[in-house]
């Protein structure tokens, strides 16, 4: 088993939190195995190749002959012994690829996939692969029990969870930026307090509530900011919004930032408003920043956040309870202190990325 060759299959050619997922394995596997990464190009190629590891390019999304050819040629060159792959579409395809050369995949789920309830077509296909893997692996409890319930014909065997864990092996080797410089650029003064989000803005993110529930605090209080980090086609609907809540003074859209610690070292409350989630990355990231953190109670998190003592839950996903939440850390400065030292201090304890690594070999060793 020395030397045991994975393939990594992502479907994207973006950073987001699965892609970084791929990353943090992939760079602290021990010398059993050596990690290969196939992905659709763009950024993503060289946030991989700026980390060491080689990378193919396969547009996996369309799954098509061509690209799954391509797959199957980067398995023989290779000698690949297991594929591990990420998402729907990425598990797909290398099923495809790996069936007649009796290669194992396992397909990781990242999210709650909300498709399932309303796109038979899509469940039906998904079921009809889900068979075939070696094994799935959820990024957290409630994400594989979303799964069983909304699947019942998947092996309750051949379905586990790791939750999703942090890197503070390349954490502790970021330099930060200039703070000073980017909140002159900002126009965030050291007096503001700052609500930040970072992520993807789409749907399920649920970043409306969170401008609308900041509107109504920007009224009353003319030291707040919001901070939203991240870009997607949700974009220009959420400025819309800002324009007509009139707060286009305290609200600030930066677009897609690759140093997005830099951001972040800013807030002095991270938000996840999201619909659904699995475990975020970004909210282990802010954790790790000393940053107090309010989650809808989605996934993971609850998980993850014990409200009251390292990070506040909303008990229901509404206006009324963010806006309360939100009042409260910054009505109370050393509430938001402790709130954010505790969350650092579980972070370091339990969700440390060798502890996950160590958990995934075992898992490997099972299929090679």
């Amino acid at each position: 088993m020395k030397g045991s060759r994975i393939l990594h299959v992502v479907a994207t050619d973006r950073l987001s939190g699965a892609e970084k997922v791929v990353s943090d394995i992939c760079t602290n596997l021990s010398n059993k195995f050596s990690a290969i990464v196939v992905c659709s190009g763009g950024e993503l190629k060289q946030y991989y190749e700026e980390r060491g590891l080689k990378v193919y390019l396969a547009d996996v999304n369309r799954i098509s002959p061509m690209e799954i050819i391509k797959i199957k040629n980067i398995l023989k060159e290779e000698n690949i012994n297991l594929v591990h792959a990420h998402d729907v579409k990425a598990s797909i395809a290398s099923q495809i690829a790996c069936g007649s050369l009796n290669i194992p995949v396992i397909s990781h789920i990242h999210v709650n996939y909300t498709w399932m309830k309303d796109n038979k077509l899509m469940s039906a296909i998904d079921k009809h692969f889900r068979r075939k893997y070696s094994l799935s692996i959820a990024c957290s409890e409630l994400v594989k029990k979303y799964y069983l319930d909304n699947n019942d014909t998947v092996n309750k065997e051949k379905i586990t969870y790791l939750d999703n864990a942090f890197n503070f092996n390349e954490f502790n080797k970021i330099n930060l930026g200039d703070t000073n410089k980017l909140r002159d650029v900002l126009k965030i003064s050291e007096k503001d307090f700052v609500f930040g989000y970072l992520g993807r803005l789409i749907e399920i993110k649920g970043v409306d509530l969170l401008i609308e529930s900041f509107s109504n605090i920007a009224r009353e209080h003319s030291n707040v900011k919001l901070l939203i980090v991240g870009d997607g086609t949700e974009r220009v609907k959420l400025e819309k919004l800002v324009k007509n809540l009139n707060v286009e003074e305290s609200v600030i859209f930066t677009g897609y930032q690759k140093n997005t610690y830099d951001y972040m070292e800013l807030f002095d409350c991270f938000i996840l408003p999201s619909i659904r989630e699995g475990l975020p990355i970004a909210m282990l990231e802010a954790m790790a920043m000393r940053k107090a953190v309010i989650s809808t109670a989605v996934a993971g998190v609850v998980k993850l956040i014990d409200s009251g003592y390292n990070g506040l839950i909303l008990k229901n996903r509404n206006e009324k309870e963010l806006i309360e939440a939100m009042i409260s850390l910054l009505n109370d400065n050393e509430k938001k202190k402790q709130l954010a030292e505790n969350a650092y201090n579980c972070l370091k304890d339990n969700y440390d990325i060798n502890n996950y690594v160590e958990k995934l070999e075992v898992i490997y060793s099972r299929f090679i």
